[in-house]
């Protein structure tokens, strides 16, 4: 271990060959008491439930953190133990990161029974997660050299959710249509940056802007015959950044994206104002068809089944770029995909023929770069399986 720099999980020094380690203790303890209460402002009717959680989230960190810089064997061949009482270290203790969250975040919720098959509601919610530490991380080269250091903490992020919703049933209880409208306010969201020439040589966390969430979300099934049953879903939602994060420099001055490298215009890293949010389609859908039939002394059923989901966005950080260049907001197209499935029971068993992804569609769900070239997360090839199920009580 460098010396003046405290430990809190090994005394030792390390090998000479050691020279980027973490030597760090965190602590966290939550406090929490919640209640709520439901009145029926008109008895079978208008019900309101209201409750409120209040919190207290205390976090700490202790230690140190060694970087690699400078005291590599390879820059020093020679010497003995060239990782022992360098420079590049840092103290975690004399920062003092002991932070404490506290405040209520609480829910309100209106149910109307219209009708005994219609009941209509709206919500307030709130929403959060705690905030925590980063590595202490510095930028040693590139553009923001002496203008820009990575936060060694971040702060909590919190949303607000205001939906107005329906639950009916149709023909005589043959029929179900549900859902919603709603608006979320997602504000200091939380993202992960890392971009080794521009802002540092490590992953850390930091507070974004603030979005809002526009959406659609509708479900309808109906058992159109006795035979068939139908059912289907789909959600449509309009997501931006409509306040772009304000991440201050060394001066303590929000950084100006734009101008902070003469003739090299940047982008700020937690999102542009006006992008959308990243792993969001604006558009999905999904429809299923059952057949159930009489076999003989079997009863069969035959489904078929498929899925739609528009294109998104794998990231909000347009200033990170891979090795080509390219931005790691990579844009993944859309795609669908269709099932199959066939199957016989009598009594207590049933065995199903599946196919899933019937026509083998390769679709992207995710990209990165994080290993220095594009990985692509994909969706599951076409799969043929066969089970058999046993029920050994109950109807």
């Amino acid at each position: 271990m460098p010396s003046g720099v405290p430990d809190v999980n090994d005394p030792n020094n390390r090998p000479p060959s050691v020279g980027f380690f973490d030597d760090i203790k965190r602590g966290y303890t939550q406090k929490a008491i919640f209640g709520s209460v439901d009145v029926d402002l008109i008895p079978k009717a208008l019900t309101l439930t209201a409750g409120t959680r209040y919190y207290r989230i205390d976090s700490t960190e202790q230690g140190a953190v060694v970087g690699s810089f400078g005291c590599k064997l390879l820059f020093h061949p020679t010497a003995p133990n060239p990782c022992v009482n360098h420079s590049n270290d840092t103290n975690i203790d004399s920062l003092g990161l002991d932070k404490l969250y506290t405040g209520f975040k609480s829910r309100a919720n209106l149910t109307w029974h219209i009708v005994p098959d219609v009941l209509a509601y709206y919500t307030w919610s709130q929403g959060f997660r705690s905030g925590g530490f980063n590595r202490p991380n510095s930028v040693t080269a590139g553009p923001l050299k002496g203008i820009f250091l990575p936060p060694v903490s971040f702060r909590p992020d919190t949303l607000t959710n205001n939906e107005l919703g329906w639950k009916s049933e149709w023909a005589d209880h043959r029929v179900q249509f549900n859902g919603a409208i709603y608006q979320e306010d997602w504000k200091d969201a939380q993202i992960s940056v890392f971009d080794p020439g521009i802002t540092g040589n490590l992953t850390f966390t930091t507070n974004g802007g603030k979005y809002r969430v526009r959406g659609l979300e509708t479900t309808l099934a109906a058992r159109v015959t006795r035979e068939l049953t139908v059912t289907a879903g789909a959600a449509w939602n309009h997501t931006e950044l409509v306040e772009e994060a304000a991440i201050a420099g060394l001066n303590g001055q929000p950084i100006n994206w734009a101008t902070v490298v003469p003739g090299k215009p940047l982008t700020n890293p937690a999102g542009v104002k006006g992008d959308p949010l990243a792993g969001a389609p604006r558009f999905q859908a999904n429809a299923r068809a059952r057949y159930e039939f009489m076999l003989g002394d079997y009863e069969a059923f035959l489904q078929l089944a498929g899925l739609y989901t528009g294109h998104q966005f794998s990231s909000t950080d347009k200033l990170t770029k891979d090795l080509q260049g390219n931005s790691i907001a990579y844009d993944n197209p859309s795609y669908s995909t269709y099932d199959a499935a066939v199957g016989v029971s009598r009594d207590a068993w049933t065995v199903t023929v599946y196919d899933v992804n019937l026509t083998d569609k390769k679709a992207d769900l995710y990209a990165n770069a994080r290993q220095w070239y594009k990985a692509v997360t994909i969706n599951r090839p076409r799969t043929i399986g066969l089970t058999f199920n046993y029920r050994f009580s109950g109807k």
